[in-house]
């Protein structure tokens, strides 16, 4: 697609260089810190077992299929394939995975007590909220009622009546 050698070698040095910034402080980690997280104590071994089976199973799976996909369609579909299936994951990510940063076990209850449907729900609202926000940079943009809110006075987590 390229025939500058140069510019070619730019070009997947660039793709190494994002993919690199994209997936080590994201994708990378995030198995490993959110099942230390999410896990109750009594089952958190489990959870970390089955959360690094998950991460190297599809280690192996890459492994094994990218070399047919080369043959099958070129690298820049082979590419493409998986980048494919990283929007898919990022999407899933987005309406199934909970945020979890900074809250301690007990109040992680609060944040699991929401409904899963509530929270797709949620999440593909607050979508054009953010592309309004950060992509067309608007003022004044409405929020969302939080999902979950904290009473900092006495420390208590729990649904709002948004999530009811």
């Amino acid at each position: 697609w390229i025939p500058d050698r140069e510019t070619r070698v730019g070009i997947v040095a660039l793709g190494i260089y994002l993919f690199t910034i994209a997936y080590s402080p994201g994708e990378g980690p995030v198995p490993f810190t959110y099942s230390a997280e999410a896990f109750p104590l009594y089952v958190r071994d489990l959870g970390m077992s089955f959360a690094t089976a998950t991460t190297w199973f599809f280690n192996f799976i890459v492994s094994i299929t990218f070399p047919r996909l080369l043959g099958a369609f070129k690298p820049q579909g082979a590419v493409g394939w998986y980048a494919a299936w990283n929007m898919i994951g990022f999407m899933l990510i987005l309406m199934f995975m909970p945020e979890t940063k900074a809250l301690s076990l007990e109040e992680l209850d609060a944040v699991f007590s929401v409904s899963t449907r509530r929270h797709v729900l949620y999440q593909l609202r607050q979508v054009p909220i953010w592309i309004k926000k950060h992509v067309l940079r608007q003022k004044n943009v409405q929020e969302q009622p939080p999902l979950y809110e904290v009473a900092e006075e006495d420390k208590t987590y729990g649904p709002t009546a948004a999530a009811a």
